[in-house]
Parts: C-alpha cells; structure tokens; sequence
C-alpha cells in the first residue's frame, strides 16, 4: 500500500481549542475527533484500477466522537488545512467516503462541505432539474426515481466543469438507490486493451454532445428546459427578444453552436476532448459524458433520428468531434466497462462523499421510499490537463465561468 500518512489504524484529529497554561483547556480533550478505517463490499484496488500502488477505493472513514456540526466542521478542516485530505484523495483513487457525520439538513451539509474550503461551482448550462436548498447545496437530480442516471464526468460534455463533487445522504431510501461511481483512469485503461481503435479515435477527434431544452419542462432526469438551463437572469415580464437574448448570453459562455426550433425549444452543441490527462497523477482518464449520453438513447429508444425518446425528451447519441457516428459496439463496450468496474456507494444517513470528477464518474440506481441525497459542485483549478489533439480542440472553444455574487447558493 502507498504511503498514507496515518498516525494509527485509528487515527485521531484534534478539534479541540489549545490549552491556554494560565487558563487551562477551553475544551474537553473528550471533544476530540477520531477515524477508522473500514472496508465495504464491493471496493476496488487502485492499482487495478492502472495506478501504480495499491489502495482501497474508495477510501472509507467511519468518523467517531463527532455529534455535533462545529466537532464535523472542525474535523474536515483538520485533515484539509494539513494537506492529509488531498494526499488521501489521491491515494485512494479521488474518492473518500466519510460515514458518521451529524448531517440531518441542507444547512448542515452545507456547512460542512464548505469546510474542504474549495470555491463553489456555478452551472452553466443545467440538463438535470435542481433546486438549490442551501449555500452551494441542491438537489442532485430531481427526475422520477425509477430512472436510472449512467456514468458520467460532472459536465463532462462541457469547456466549464467543477474540479470536485461532494453528496450527501440526509435520507436514505428503503432498497434501492445506491450511487456506483466507476474509475476514469480505469475507463482509459480497459477502454486501451479492448478497443484500442476506438480509444485513439476520442483521443484524435474528441466527442460532440447536442443538448436540446424544451419550451416547457418535461418529467425527465435530462429533460430541463430552455429556462431552466440557461436562464438565471431572465423573469418573467421579458419580451421574446429579450428572453432570447439573455439566453444566448449564457450559452455562448461555453458555445458558440445552437439553434432555435419552431416549438422553442433550444438546441446546443459542444465539441471537447474526450481522453484527458489527470495532472495529480500523470495519468490518461476517459472525460465525459458519452457513457451516459448513449446509456439514455438506448434505453429510451433514441437511437434514431429526430433522437425523441419515450420520455418526450430527446437523447441524440454522442459522435465524435468531427460529426461522424461512433460505432455501436464500441459504444457498448465503453458503457460496460463503465457499468460493470462501479464501486456502488449503498447511502447511510449522514454520508458524506467527496469525488474528484476529473478522476471518478458517478451514477444513479432507481430507489423505492424516500431518498435525499444533495450535490454541491466545487472549483479548482489546474487538476486537468490535455494531449495536443485536445489542446487543438479547444483553441476556439468559449470557456467564460460564472463568478464572483453569481455563484449558485442561497442569500
């Protein structure tokens, strides 16, 4: 196993205040936080995974001697301000799964998230249906639960991406629901030992995604509309001109091709590279969302032109950058490898996970009862970086993020 910088098997973080000698402890030492390792089902080994050391992944901590929201506060600032939670992160794959913390709202999710001490993502551009419930924190994806979600990079089809991902189980549901998330590193390795041909070709040409929003919302886990996606400043006493051109506005942070239908809905295309290179480990990583684009035209039976689904929503399949089709098979066997290496995240009340979505995918189960597990999208700059033939791609591509009062959260 790589070299973790763990004091013991139990490893203890102090989050209590420092002992004034004059004064005596602020704090009772009982306050202070601890971890244990321990190991689910279903884990995988980095180097299976083609890393070069072994580790489990995810790594998961089962926190102790934490009840309160200052004690889980305090305890992720700990091992973050240390430098301990990047280093784990990558050991371990870029995924932790962290267990026993006291998250029961939206609130106190936020709170804690926040103390990663990462800058909060803003969308641009939003298929799925969200609703932001506290700072930085929203609905993951508010689509039917009986829908399944596949493999995806967070707005892999996208120049604006976040670095990171954290989700939060505040509700778990009686079967069913778990969140697999699958190695992009171990994507590109497998994708390189059983279609070669196909790997060099997402390498050299890239992946073009089309995003249609309809007028009006649909029922759907990709079926936003045109104001849904893309209009944050738009209300409701704009005129048709004006809503059209706040509209464009955004999308031409991330693309210049789109196109208008005569029903109103919105048509949007982006052209990205596809085979990335994860810097905090030098290695290739498969970047996107092509698995989950072609898992939802099959299953809603989108396969073929004008690509409306049995949803009312269209799913058009992926192609590559230069608009030629990718070949079915080829297609199957991405979103098998995808499916079949998934490490599923089987929810607890209080979970916290936190992904690096340059280097781990994520999806959805179908659930039965009542499931709450919120999102919150996070900035960092640097992690990723390209081959020449992505470089290329993305010479003339828009790449304009929101900043600064526009970022999602609650005032």
């Amino acid at each position: 196993m790589a070299s973790i910088t763990f004091p013991s098997e139990n490893a203890i973080i102090n989050t209590s205040k420092t002992t004034d000698p004059k004064t005596g402890p602020n704090e009772s030492s009982s306050k202070a936080s601890s971890f244990e390792l321990f190991e689910f089902e279903g884990q995988s080994d980095t180097k299976d995974l083609g890393l070069t050391w072994s580790a489990p992944f995810p790594l998961a901590i089962n926190v102790t001697n934490t009840k309160t929201i200052h004690q889980a506060v305090s305890f992720i600032k700990n091992i973050t301000e240390s430098g301990q939670l990047r280093t784990l992160i990558k050991e371990h794959g870029g995924a932790i799964l962290i267990r026993g913390l006291p998250l029961k709202t939206p609130l106190d999710y936020s709170e804690v998230a926040h103390a990663f001490g990462l800058k909060p993502h803003t969308e641009v551009g939003r298929p799925p249906l969200r609703t932001v419930l506290a700072p930085n924190v929203k609905t993951a994806n508010e689509g039917p639960p009986e829908l399944p979600i596949w493999p995806h990079n967070e707005y892999g089809w996208s120049t604006i991406n976040p670095a990171w991902l954290t989700f939060s189980a505040l509700k778990a549901p009686e079967q069913g629901g778990a969140t697999p998330i699958t190695s992009s590193i171990y994507i590109a390795k497998r994708l390189s030992e059983l279609a070669p041909a196909f790997l060099a070709d997402l390498r050299r040409l890239g992946a073009k995604y089309t995003y249609r929003y309809t007028s009006k919302q649909l029922v759907s886990n990709t079926g936003n509309s045109v104001r849904g996606a893309y209009g944050q400043h738009v209300s409701d006493e704009d005129e048709a001109e004006t809503f059209r051109r706040k509209i464009e506005t955004e999308v031409k942070r991330h693309s210049e091709h789109f196109e208008w239908h005569e029903d109103g809905s919105l048509s949007v295309t982006h052209v990205v590279p596809a085979i990335r290179i994860h810097k905090p480990t030098g290695a290739a990583v498969f970047f996107g969302n092509i698995t989950s684009a072609w898992g939802r035209s099959r299953y809603h039976g989108a396969t073929r032109h004008p690509f409306c689904g049995d949803d009312g929503s269209y799913h058009p399949p992926p192609q590559f950058g230069d608009g030629t089709p990718m070949n079915v098979e080829d297609l199957d066997t991405l979103l098998d490898i995808a499916e079949k290496s998934a490490v599923m995240i089987r929810w607890e009340q209080g979970d916290l996970v936190i992904l690096d979505n340059y280097a781990v995918q994520h999806s959805r189960q179908p659930w039965i009862g009542e499931r709450q597990v919120l999102a919150a999208l996070w900035d960092d700059n640097g992690r990723i970086g390209d081959f020449p033939e992505g470089l290329e791609l993305l010479r003339y591509a828009p790449r304009v993020p929101v900043e600064g009062p526009e970022a999602d959260s609650l005032t």
